[in-house]
């Protein structure tokens, strides 16, 4: 299970420049929901950073009963100073671009 989630993302000159990052504070045994802690809005170099440091990050959102599930997870790009959504399978999705935006 992630240890972070991300919850929406920043745009800024139509470039991903910061992320709601919060970090996952109770899972619910054979659930795929969670609850989350307070959010913090880093850089996607600081999500890089805390991927290479061996930190889990997924993408979240939220469901029907206002708890939150799983979207996907979150790997370093080839080179390791970007991230991206991937599949089940480990191949990257769109799914980081599809999240909330905040202005």
């Amino acid at each position: 299970m992630a240890q972070h989630a991300i919850t929406a993302v920043h745009f800024n000159d139509a470039k991903m420049d910061l992320l709601a990052i919060h970090p996952v504070v109770e899972q619910e045994f054979g659930s795929t929901e969670f609850a989350l802690g307070p959010v913090r809005r880093i850089s996607v170099g600081e999500c890089a950073d805390l991927i290479a440091a061996g930190e889990e990050v997924c993408l979240a959102r939220r469901t029907e009963n206002h708890a939150w599930e799983v979207i996907c997870d979150v790997q370093l790009l080839p080179g390791g100073s970007g991230i991206t959504g991937v599949d089940i399978v480990g191949r990257p999705n769109s799914a980081l671009q599809g999240l909330p935006v905040w202005d």
